[in-house]
């Protein structure tokens, strides 16, 4: 049983206790693990998909999935490299000297991380979710893509 709750409020606070308090009495053993901030919401991760498809249509990068690989390799990866010690300790031992097309192809579905690839995006904070949208942004807008009217739409 695995359950996980976001306290925004005091009554999510109050049912955060409460799950705590009915699974020790019922397990008498229970991991907890915290952390202030965020999820991403749903909303960003269309919002993910529509600048992939941009970039797809926009470049000669490829199909989306090209797109999102590009993206969780060259602008994920650095923000997460950045932010996160562990992320980037694990990946300089483990990444860091593989042929860069080797890199690319574990950024998508493969067998060894599934149908996701390798997490970079997936364990983004809210702040690095927003990074990230910025900097496909930035990065694709130099390039000629234009964003506005997807930007727009996500807004409103």
């Amino acid at each position: 049983m695995t359950d996980k709750i976001s306290v925004n409020s005091s009554s999510k606070l109050t049912e955060a206790i409460s799950m705590l308090t009915a699974m020790f009495r019922e397990k008498k053993f229970v991991v907890v693990s915290l952390r202030p901030g965020k999820d991403r919401t749903l909303d960003q991760n269309a919002l993910w998909f529509a600048l992939y498809e941009r970039i797809a249509q926009m470049t000669q990068i490829g199909d989306v999935e090209d797109a999102r690989r590009y993206c969780k390799l060259h602008i994920g990866v650095p923000i997460m490299r950045a932010d996160d010690a562990d992320f980037r300790d694990g990946w300089n031992r483990i990444f860091l000297n593989l042929p860069y097309e080797q890199k690319l192809e574990l950024m998508g579905a493969c067998p060894i991380f599934g149908p996701d690839g390798f997490p970079v995006t997936r364990l983004f904070n809210r702040a690095q979710g927003i990074a990230y949208t910025d900097r496909i942004v930035d990065d694709f807008t130099a390039k000629g893509v234009f964003f506005g009217d997807l930007l727009g739409e996500v807004a409103a």
